[in-house]
């Protein structure tokens, strides 16, 4: 979603750690790392700055935060199912709302319980928005629905 969208909710000052659809052998902007098929960015201070090509997977952090390993391109229902572990689930029209996700959201969830950013993005044929700040989950949600 480019220009002016709901991330300009998000709250300044975070960490993001991105799961990208496509092999992290992109250019990365300045402060940015790579590490194990994962991006890390340093704190962002302007989300309009930030790369985005679609079917991206964010989390984001108030601190810097090491996930571990990427399983991108694997079989997510042959990788190991714990910390240290992240299942890309952009790649799969990943949505919460589709009831043929369910064992999809099941994994989805439980990955959240171990790795618990403050909030979760996926934006590929289907945005999902996931977050602990309740208050940030409102203003995106009610700019979700401004957009429609």
């Amino acid at each position: 979603m480019g220009g002016k969208s709901w991330w300009g909710n998000m709250s300044p000052s975070r960490r993001l750690t991105a799961a990208r659809s496509c092999l992290l052998t992109e250019k990365w902007p300045p402060g940015w790392q790579s590490r194990h098929k994962i991006a890390y960015s340093p704190k962002v201070q302007n989300v309009e700055g930030l790369p985005r090509a679609g079917w991206d997977e964010w989390y984001i952090f108030a601190n810097s935060t090491d996930l571990g390993t990427s399983h991108l391109a694997e079989n997510i229902f042959e990788v190991p199912q714990e910390q240290g572990h992240v299942i890309v689930f952009v790649n799969y029209c990943f949505a919460l709302h589709r009831p043929e996700m369910e064992d999809l959201a099941i994994l989805f969830w439980q990955q959240i319980a171990w790795i618990r950013p403050e909030s979760y993005v996926a934006d590929s044929d289907y945005l999902n928005f996931v977050s602990m700040n309740k208050t940030l989950f409102a203003s995106v949600r009610d700019a979700v629905k401004a957009l429609s």
